[in-house]
């Protein structure tokens, strides 16, 4: 029965937030690309590296590597999507992309409270939150996208 429950607050989630208009950043030269996926937050969820209150953990969602919860059907934007539980407790969400560099095979690699460029060297805070350059070339922050997390520990990201 709570597996029922579950599924049809994720389908509400989907279709909600997908449903909402979402403004392109106008600092970005990363291309549009479409992002929906399915997270598990919950303790015993399969995502339960990203719970509440476990900040500092990210962890990197792409084809290759997709959210469990989304059962292959997740769109995971330009170069994939870094999720992260930032020092305020929340949980965001950015493109795998780097700014500077702009190429879709170049992921981002996950260092800590950081992602850093292994082309360029530039380096990313995702710890707070910001998606800032902390340091290389790059002059324009990270990519965000949309994340809605439910009290169940069902999670959405979508752009």
């Amino acid at each position: 029965m709570r597996t029922i429950s579950n599924v049809f607050v994720v389908v509400l989630l989907v279709i909600g937030l997908t449903s909402c208009q979402n403004k392109e950043p106008e600092n970005t030269n990363i291309p549009s690309a479409p992002v929906s996926f399915v997270l598990d937050v919950s303790l015993s969820g399969v995502d339960n590296a990203l719970r509440y209150e476990n900040v500092g953990s990210s962890k990197l969602y792409d084809t290759r590597h997709p959210a469990t919860m989304s059962s292959g059907h997740g769109l995971y934007g330009f170069s994939g999507v870094v999720v992260t539980r930032a020092m305020d407790n929340r949980l965001y969400a950015f493109d795998a992309c780097c700014p500077y560099e702009v190429q879709k095979d170049n992921a981002l690699v996950l260092d800590g409270f950081f992602v850093k460029c292994s082309k360029c060297g530039s380096s990313f805070e995702i710890g707070n939150g910001s998606g800032r350059v902390n340091e290389g070339p790059a002059k324009q922050p990270l990519k965000r996208y949309n994340v809605y997390e439910a009290p169940s520990g069902l999670c959405t990201v979508t752009y």
